[in-house]
């Protein structure tokens, strides 16, 4: 929820605290305009600091959030929505600002965007990263464009919904579609008869409407021809068409429960090339086998409501074991080491801050691993 600063005056009839005197001294000897953006200054200040602290015991815990895995040279449909569906954009300059942080991106880490549409509250994006991973690439541009707006508009709070959404397609299969899908989101909505007829999208740069250097358009539209004129008439007879539901049904619904958009084949050279990591098969039961093991200790122990120091770092690694297969949620960890899912945040983000430049620890945790995997066979 975004939060709007401001300080109200002390009520009629009773005396000013002393607080409230030193602001009202300070605003009389500074004149007052610069002790407001010096107030709203601390504010961010402390509202990043507080956000810095709880990314890190987010992403210590993992929270049972798939994890983001990096396909170098693949595609990928990504949108970034704003916090509970508001908007991100506010003026014309909002969404130039916006197209400024992706060309600076595109320069900083060499991947290329082969279609965006910014609507109000969202945008989607068509990337193909390289070396950089897509995660990386669009935290940049989400953390810029919120400190940009958020000082514009002198506003406190999440500007985006969470993490981007974001699937790996086969291009070969649905680059075409996907192009479509995008460029005719402004139509779709009701805010345009026609996809030229909309500003913030890349349509215009594919028919040769506008100059957008930064937008990858050859490879698309050598889809549909070698040659670029007869490429641009044949792109646009296919957007013209209507997509069906079933097709707009598949996007949607893979775009929302899978990450990764494609056939049989394309999965197969995905792990040919090992770019789909294989998930660990370990099993909880298996883990907290391993670490009782190591530490000549006995499962009761580990479970029970005792604070003792030895339980409490057992509970650590299991925990830290048991997230990173990605496969054991925080919540059925929890039950297993009867604490509750709070419980093991905190004590993951302790073990980080202790444990997570320690050669010794990171050598035992690999030990104990590989014990989980010899329990397990």
């Amino acid at each position: 929820m975004s939060i709007k600063l401001f300080r109200p005056s002390p009520s009629r009839g009773h005396s000013p605290s002393r607080g409230q005197a030193l602001d009202h001294w300070i605003l009389h000897q500074s004149g007052g305009q610069a002790l407001d953006h010096w107030i709203f200054d601390l504010q961010i200040q402390i509202f990043t600091n507080t956000l810095k602290f709880l990314i890190l015991i987010f992403e210590s815990s993992k929270m049972a959030r798939s994890k983001r895995h990096h396909y170098p040279g693949c595609f990928y449909h990504v949108m970034l929505r704003g916090n509970h569906k508001q908007d991100i954009f506010f003026t014309e300059t909002d969404r130039y600002n916006m197209c400024f942080l992706l060309q600076e991106g595109i320069e900083k880490y060499g991947h290329r965007i082969h279609s965006y549409c910014f609507m109000n509250n969202h945008i989607h994006l068509l990337i193909q990263v390289g070396d950089i991973p897509l995660s990386k690439i669009m935290q940049n541009l989400a953390f810029r464009y919120s400190q940009k707006i958020n000082r514009k508009y002198k506003i406190l709070g999440h500007l985006f919904q969470g993490r981007f959404k974001s699937i790996v397609i086969q291009q070969q299969v649905y680059f075409t579609r996907l192009l479509r899908y995008i460029h005719m989101n402004p139509v779709r909505a009701g805010i345009t008869d026609k996809p030229e007829n909309y500003t913030w999208s890349s349509h215009n740069a594919y028919i040769n409407q506008k100059d957008m250097h930064w937008v990858t358009c050859d490879f698309g539209l050598s889809k549909f021809d070698p040659i670029r004129s007869n490429a641009i008439k044949h792109y646009v007879a296919y957007v013209s068409e209507t997509e069906s539901p079933e097709e707009l049904k598949e996007l949607r619904q893979d775009f929302k429960e899978g990450q990764i958009l494609g056939d049989d084949d394309f999965l197969n050279m995905l792990k040919t090339q090992n770019l789909i990591p294989v998930r660990d098969p370990l099993s909880i039961e298996s883990i907290i086998q391993a670490v009782c093991e190591e530490l000549t200790i006995k499962k009761e122990f580990v479970v029970s409501p005792g604070k003792s120091p030895k339980a409490a770092f057992a509970r650590s690694l299991i925990s830290k074991l048991a997230l990173d297969t990605g496969k054991i949620s925080m919540v059925t960890l929890a039950e297993y080491l009867n604490r509750d899912p709070s419980t093991i945040s905190g004590l993951l983000s302790k073990f980080h801050v202790n444990h997570n430049d320690s050669k010794e620890i990171q050598a035992q945790l690999d030990r104990l691993k590989q014990k989980a995997l010899q329990n397990i066979q």
